[in-house]
This record gives C-alpha cells, structure tokens and sequence, in this order.
C-alpha cells in the first residue's frame, strides 16, 4: 500500500512508533546475547517485532510484513526453548533490525520501502528455522566499510605511556570543548539522504556531547544512588552510536559502541562510579566532539582516523576495570548481589484512596471485557457497527477514568487508540484491516495499566468476581467483600455498554479470587525531559528500567563496525590535499525549536494583515472611481486602516522576536566543563555557580557570546582565582567561587562573570602598561583606576607574571571586547583589590529593531539607541565650566562632563544659543552630556551593517533607512563616551 493512499497522520503515527520498537529490540537483544536464559527479555523483543509485523501487514508493506514475520518466528522459537540463543543467531536478527530500520527510514524520507536487500536475510532466518545454522548473510551497509581494526589487549601501563593521544587546548577555543588532535587519513563518503539529513546528525550530536558531558560532572559530584542519571547517559551514548550507524560513519560508530559498553557494566552495578570512569568517558566525549566537526556536511565527506588507542583503554576497562592514571586508586569492581528478596521485604506499598481505586478496578475491568468481547465479535464480523461503537465508547471510558487518576501515559496511550477506531469507522474502513494494530494498541494499553496498579500490589482479573477491589490482604486465596453495588443491567444508570453488564453479571462457574500482583521493583524516577506521547512498553513494566526512551534515529546493529583501518602511509598526505579544512568552527544550530501556539498567532496575524490589505484596495477603488468620493470619510477609513497596519505589524514584529530568542543556558551549559577540568590542571579547587540560564536572548546573539565567555571564565581561573594555599592566608574559603549570572536590564540583557579572586590592582596595571610600551609613564599617571583597569583590554596586554596553557599570553581579552563591540554590546570591569572581580557584558535582546533617539548636529540627522539615553535635556550655556580642559555643567547636584558631537565627527559647529540640546547618555554607570543641535522624535529603526566599503568608523555602529529612503547613521554610546574622555574640548 502506497502512503499516498493513507491518512498521513496514521501514516506518520506509525513511523514512530516503528523507530520506537526498534529502539527497544536492540538494547534487549544485547542483554539477551550476555544472559540467553532470560526469558523475560524474549517476551520484551517478541512483542515489538509482532507489532512491526503488524502494523507493516495492515498499511501493506510487503518486505518489511515478510522480514518482521520471519524474525518473529525466530523469536518465538526461542521462547519455547527449542532453538537456542546463540551469537549466530543474535547476529542474523540484528543484521534484520538493521535491514528494518533502512526500510523505515526509506518509508520516512521517501515515503516507500525502498530498494533493500531482505531476501538474503529472509533465507538465513529460514534456514535457522530449519535447523540450520549458515554464516550470516552480509548486512547492505556493511558492504562497502573498510575492515574494523583488530585492536589488541593493551596493557594499560603501555597505553598511558605510550599510545594515549595527546589532546591540545585552544587558546580562545572554540567553545569549552578539549580540541583532539586527530592524524587524518582518506576521504570517504558518508551515507546520508542530502546536506539537510547530516546537517540534522551534526545538530543532535552535539546536542548529546552537551548533554554528556553536563551528566557525567553532576555523576561526579554525585556517584552513589544515581541509576536514572546513569541510564540517561547510556542513553545518549546509545543514540550517537545508532545515528552514526546510519550515515556509516564507522569511527564514531564503533567510539561509541565502546563507551556504551562500558557504561552498561555501571548500569549493571559491576563497575563502580570512580574518577577514572568519569575522566575517561569525558575524553571520550571530547574525541566524538572531534569527529563531528571533521564532517563537511556540503560535500558528506569526512576523513578515516585511527583511535586504536582510546578503544584500548576502553576495552581494558570493559575487561579489567582499569583506568590510566588512577588505576592503583580505582577499587576493585562491586560484586554483583541479588537484592530482589531483601527489596521484597523492605519495601512500602504507597497509600492510596481505597474508593477511587474500587472504583477505577471496577470500571476497568468491565471496559476490558467489554474491549475484549467487541474485538472477538468484530473478528467473526468486522462490519458489525454496534461493537466498533462498543469498542470505542470503552476506550474512551478508560481514558477517562485513567485521566481521574491521573495516570498520564495510559490516558494518552487510550485516547491515542480510541482516535484509530474512530478514525476507521469515520472513514468506512474495513475493521478487519485494523485488528492486528488494534490488538497491539489494547495490549500496550492494558499493560501501562496493570504497571500502574502494580505499584500498589494490586491487578485487574477479568475472570474473578469483582469483590474486594481495592483491599490488600496476606492472605490472597480468600475472597474480599466489595461495598460498592453495580447497577442492573439495561438500567439507565449503567456505567457501561450492554456487552460489559452482560458479562459481569455472568461470571465463570469457578472463580478466583482477586490476585495481588507480584511486587515490582521502585519506579524509576521520570527524569525532566520532553516526553513523547507514546511511551515504548518498555517504559511502563514495573521492573528497573529507565523510564523515558525518547524516539531518537535508530541504532546500527553493535559489534558490526569497527574502527577502520590506518591508512597507508602515503595516504594521509594526499588526502589532506582534498580534507576539509582543520579546525573547522563549530557548527552553529539552523535550526529553531518553536512553541506551535506561535506560530498559531503569526498565522492569525496574517490573516488580519490580508484583511487590511483588502481593505487599502477597496478605499484605493473608491477613489479611482470618483464618484460620491466623501473626503472626510475616506481619510477616516485611512487613518483607522493605519492605526490597524501599525497594531498588526508591532504585534507581528514581537512575536517573530520571541520566535528567535532562546535561552542563554545553551551557552552556559557548556562551563561546567570547562571549569572542572581547569580546577584540575590548575590544582585550584573552583565551584561554578550559575543563575538565570533561562534568560532569553536572539540566537543570532547567543551563538556568538560563546567564545567571549569562555576566555572571561579561563582569565577568572588563571588570574582572579587564588591558589588554595593563598586564599587561606588571606581568611578565604580554601574553594574558590565563580558567579556566572544573566538577567534582563531594561530592553538588554545583561551576563555577569564575578570571582571572589584577588582582584585586579590598578597600580599595577599602570606599571605593566609602561614596561609593554602600551602607554608613557606620564600617560599613566593621569589615568584613574577605572581607566587603568581598562587597560586590560588593550591588544597584547596581560599582567600575568608566568605564561600557561590556560592564559597569559596577552591576546584575547581585546578580541573578547571587539566581539562584544559587534554585537553592539559593552564590557564593563568592577573589582576591589582583594575580594574579586565583576566582568559585566551588557547585549541588545535582538540585533534588528531598537528604539533610538532622532538627533540633528551641524544639519545631519543620527539615531541615539535608547537604551543608553538617560535623559534629554536643555541647559542654559552661561552655567557651562571648565574642569581640567573639559567643559562641565552640575546637573541636580551631580558634575555632568559635557562634549560637542560636532566635534566628535568632526562636523563645524553650528552657531552658539542661549539654550544647549544635551541628551545624557551612560555607559554602564558613567554619564556623559552629548551636546546636539535638536531633539527629534523617538523612532524604531531597523540596523543595517555599514559593510565593508566604509569599514569600521570610529562612533558609529551601523546604519538605517527612513520612511522617505534616507541613510541616517546610528551611533555607538560606548566609543562616543571613549573618544569624548580622551578628547579635551
């Protein structure tokens, strides 16, 4: 059946649900393939695969319906013990996940099954169902990869000495990342479905290094009792490892399979949470960092590279438990219990209201029978209207009964099902098509809700008598009373359809008693992740599993790819010639996640902005036709008509503004990191505190505050942090404390990186700018602190006595505030000799539209942004003084220096008033009186850059056009208050 000929969203619907169960078969067919007598994880793979053959059968998918089929077979025999799970046979039914995921994928992209080769495969799982056992057939993807590298076991003590790949810090690195230094090897061409397919890979993994490398350092600080932490970071591990699969990049593939594998044996309690674990997975985290920067998303390229090395000390860990460097400290490997009996006997069941729940058990378990009996008649008949009726009037009773208890994933698993029958009785399909998917939808249903009920030992037995709901006894054979009467059947007050009352009130001749279900162990906690709608089966058993599997791209079969081969030795020189560029940036995100009530509102704004376009052409068509033209009524439809243009466009103009801001914890994710892996290489003890990370700024702006922030943070733990020796003479805390706060200030937002350091000395600033030659002895004895302080921004300045790796090389602070400059942006220093320092960096919330102040000097018209005016003025010219050259009014009692802007721009002056034009404006806490010839109107004027023509021109940040087409020049408050300070007048 061709998509073409399905509703779309049962189409879509069925997509991810298909990724999901691939999601669960994999995990669970490594498990299996270490533990092949657990018959618990046969059952958690047969049920996916039969709702995969399932579901392909219904929309007609003949190879992936054949394949899923044979697997299931495969499946089934193992769990009746006739077949044993060998790794023969385990590879043959990876090797069909593999060939499934291609299909789906194919089906997503393509919208049909594609050109995949399931025939061989199909044969081999035929022929192990007839006893034989031939050499799995060669996966599709697998027969164009180089040979995986046989990587030998390295003792350790050679892998720290000799073979550990050095890694090289950048100076004003690419974001916090360790940049690996990687030989590249030949070109190969990644397998992707374009430039938008990889550009998406490049996205999500960064997305997961972030995420891992933010989990291991709160693993780090909290080792003991964090199984759901760990299960995320298996997680994130597990979804690089399937996504690399995907587009064949074999490094990364078989980087993280590795890592997978040694996190799986802390998941499994048989490696303990050490330093060594975390330091390695986090240089893990770095190499994949590496490698997807090396991917040239144009032309799908990336080079071969030769990590031998780290799947080493990966494989001896997985092997030994040993770490480099702190293998003597690591302990021995915690012996594997069994805690079931002792959790059995310890744990509480949670109190719960016994009415709600009588009630609850009652109404599920007549929905349940009457689910059953409508899909059992429906079988016999699919064309009998009363049972879908039936069928979905239960549904919806059990999504609303699961929605009182509030039982979130059965309710959104019961509205979901319901949904599909009223689909197909909307559309006159034939139910026979739907029964398999909805048996498999019902189960998953029921299952959710018996793992609910669970939780209080108790189960739904549609067989017994419904006495004694809701009671929990020691003593289960004995029958309970029930206090809760159901009515008649027929009566109007009948909860349920005819078909549930016909069957409760005829009970089988023998029945037993309500069970308790056997206890299962904790619920994991849900951890704060966006949660899909449909949770995989998974999810909801009551045993210890993680309780989130989003529905990421799925994994490549594990074990089937390698590292690749070293190339030969002349290769890597004649590939370099065609590599993409070394130390590529990294990439920035294309990409924006927006809240679809959004764009809900742009879509309504539209509307009224056609409705008033229509209503322009109707006055303009009136007034073409000249005849009974009301003068007076067509300007008040035109002034009414502008006000609602004007009310329409700032309501557009906000609302794609908060389109494009995200917040700054994009960003500030990343310094954790960072600072813990400087705290270490400097020996300095530091804790990081963030706040305000979900303050919003434009994405254009977030990207590029990166850089500027890391150095700020590096120079805080080199310079402004003390070594622990020294803060304790000096009656500090032996840890030192780095603040990095954002918050909005007016229409800015400002970032904040303070230290308790020992502060920045200005006189000492002023001797090192003498001994650079970066200013005359006399020069800087007429600076005052704050100027001096200052200084640190100047190119090649830096007062640290001893050069690192982590700073002092004088270069960056410069590039940090020119980076700042072009965001239209100011830094600003505080610091207080002995206690710390405040870096404060002030951002626009958008770098489009702001509001400006409309100036006249010498005849030319520029815009002031409003956000650095604090006040306009007039000021009579006789109260102007002169203070140390400088002309100077007092102002409400404050000394306001004041300057000419004609001579700031070198424009002549107009001719002297009685009354001066000043606007006040202020750079962070300094104010300076800009005298101008007249005051305009405020405006919103939208910026434009002044390009490469005119260059960088002192005092001005860009540009703007007017409503009559004129170029107005917008001024830049920060360097007009430099040059007006070093500027006598």
């Amino acid at each position: 059946m061709s998509q073409d000929f399905l509703d779309p969203e049962i189409f879509a619907d069925f997509i991810i649900e298909a990724k999901e169960h691939l999601e669960t078969i994999e995990p669970n067919l490594l498990e299996l393939e270490k533990d092949p007598e657990d018959t618990s994880l046969l059952n958690e793979i047969f049920r996916p695969m039969h709702s995969l053959k399932g579901a392909s059968g219904f929309l007609g998918l003949n190879k992936m319906n054949t394949l899923a089929h044979r697997a299931e077979n495969i499946m089934d025999e193992l769990r009746k013990g006739t077949m044993a799970a060998t790794p023969a046979i385990m590879d043959v039914i990876l090797e069909a996940t593999d060939a499934l995921r291609k299909i789906i994928d194919n089906l997503d992209n393509e919208g049909e099954e594609g050109d995949v080769a399931t025939e061989p495969i199909n044969q081999t799982l035929d022929a192990l169902l007839a006893g034989d056992v031939p050499a799995p057939a060669a996966s599709v993807a697998e027969s164009n990869e180089p040979e995986p590298a046989a990587v030998e076991d390295t003792p350790l003590e050679a892998v720290q000495e000799d073979n550990f790949i050095e890694l090289e810090e950048a100076e004003l690195d690419t974001g916090s990342r360790v940049v690996v230094d990687l030989p590249e090897g030949e070109l190969y061409s990644l397998t992707s479905f374009g430039e938008g397919h990889l550009r998406d890979f490049i996205e999500e993994a960064i997305e997961n290094t972030a995420d891992l490398s933010n989990g291991l350092l709160e693993l780090e600080q909290n080792p003991d009792d964090n199984d759901d932490l760990v299960n995320d970071l298996f997680r994130f591990f597990h979804n690089l490892k399937g996504n690399s699969g995907i587009i064949g990049f074999h490094e990364l593939n078989s980087l993280t399979h590795e890592a997978e594998t040694l996190l799986n044996q802390t998941r499994k309690g048989e490696l303990p949470v050490t330093q060594g674990l975390i330091d390695t997975l986090l240089r893990c985290v770095d190499f994949i960092d590496t490698l997807v920067n090396k991917i040239d998303a144009e032309s799908g390229l990336v080079p071969q590279f030769d990590l031998s090395e780290i799947l080493s000390v990966l494989r001896h860990a997985v092997e030994h438990g040993e770490f480099p460097e702190v293998a003597k400290d690591a302990p021995a490997p915690a012996p594997v219990e069994e805690p079931v009996q002792e959790a059995e006997e310890v744990e509480e069941i949670p109190e719960y209201d016994k009415e709600d729940m009588d009630i609850f058990i009652v109404t599920l378990t007549q929905q349940r029978v009457a689910v059953e009996l409508a899909v059992k008649e429906l079988e016999k008949d699919s064309s009998q209207e009363e049972f879908i009726n039936s069928l979905y009037r239960s549904l919806v009773t059990t999504q609303n009964s699961c929605s009182y208890m509030q039982y979130d994933k059965p309710r959104v698993q019961a509205e979901r099902t319901a949904g599909l029958v009223d689909s197909g009785r909307n559309a006159d399909m034939d139910f026979a098509l739907m029964l398999d998917l909805l048996l498999q939808e019902i189960e998953i249903l029921n299952d959710m809700i018996d793992a609910e009920l669970a939780v209080f030992s108790l189960c739904i037995d549609t067989s017994a008598r419904l006495k004694g709901v809701g009671e929990r006894s020691p003593e289960p054979q004995k029958e309970l009373e029930l206090n809760l009467e159901l009515p008649d059947t027929g009566s109007a007050d009948s909860p349920v359809s005819f078909v549930a009352n016909a069957l409760v009130e005829e009970p089988e001749p023998e029945p037993e008693p309500v069970q308790e279900a056997p206890k299962p162990a904790p619920k994991p906690a849900v951890p704060t992740k966006p949660v899909e709608p449909v949770e995989p089966v998974e999810s909801v058993k009551p045993v210890a599993t993680p309780a989130l599997k989003p529905a990421p791209k799925p994994a490549p079969k594990p074990e089937a790819k390698a590292a690749s081969k070293p190339a030969a030795a002349p290769a890597p020189a004649k590939a370099k010639e065609k590599a993409p560029a070394k130390q590529q940036k990294p990439k920035s995100s294309s990409t924006i996640r927006v809240d679809h009530e959004k764009l809900d509102h742009l879509m309504n704004l539209i509307g009224e902005l056609i409705i008033n376009r229509n209503r322009y052409t109707m006055l303009a068509r009136n007034l073409e036709s000249g005849q009974n033209v009301d003068i007076q009524e067509v300007a008040q439809s035109l002034t009414e008509t502008t006000y609602a243009m004007a009310r329409i466009s700032d309501d557009l103009q906000d609302t794609i503004m908060k389109v494009r801001m995200v917040p700054v914890s994009s960003v500030f994710s990343r310094f954790p990191r960072l600072v813990r892996d400087l705290s270490r290489k400097s020996g300095k003890q530091v804790e990081l505190i963030m706040q305000g990370e979900e303050t919003e700024l434009d994405k254009s702006v977030v990207e590029v505050i990166g850089d500027p922030l890391v150095h700020l943070i590096r120079n805080a733990m080199d310079h402004g942090v003390e070594s622990e020796e020294d803060r304790l003479k000096a009656g500090k805390q032996g840890k030192g404390t780095v603040h990095l706060r954002a918050y909005y200030r007016g229409n800015s937002v400002a970032i904040e990186i303070e230290d308790d350091g020992k502060g920045i000395d200005p006189e000492k600033m002023r001797e090192v700018a003498v001994k650079k030659g970066i200013l005359g002895a006399d020069e800087a004895k007429l600076l005052d602190d704050r100027e001096a302080m200052e200084l640190i921004f100047a190119p090649g300045f830096s007062s640290a006595e001893t050069i690192t790796d982590i700073s002092g090389r004088g270069v960056g602070m410069d590039v940090v505030r020119t980076n700042i400059k072009n965001l239209k942006g100011s830094v600003s220093i505080n610091s207080e000799l002995g206690k710390g320092t405040r870096f404060t960096l002030t951002l626009p919330l958008t770098l489009a539209i702001i509001d400006a102040l409309m100036v006249n000097v010498a005849g030319e018209e520029f815009a002031i942004p409003l956000d650095a005016v604090s006040e306009t003025t007039k000021i009579e010219a006789e109260r102007l003084t002169d203070v140390n050259g400088r002309k100077a009014v007092t102002l409400r009692g404050e000394v306001l220096g004041l300057v000419y802007m004609s001579d700031l721009l070198d424009l002549p002056r107009s001719e002297e008033t009685g009354v001066l034009s000043v606007v006040v404006i202020h750079d962070n806490d300094r104010r300076l009186g800009l005298v101008v010839d007249k005051l305009h109107e405020r405006q919103e004027i939208v910026i434009k850059p002044l390009g490469e023509y005119l260059g960088d021109l002192k005092g001005i940040s860009g540009a703007t056009i007017m409503g009559d087409g004129s170029v107005i020049l917008i001024l830049d408050p920060h360097e007009i208050y430099l040059m007006a300070t070093s500027k006598a007048i």
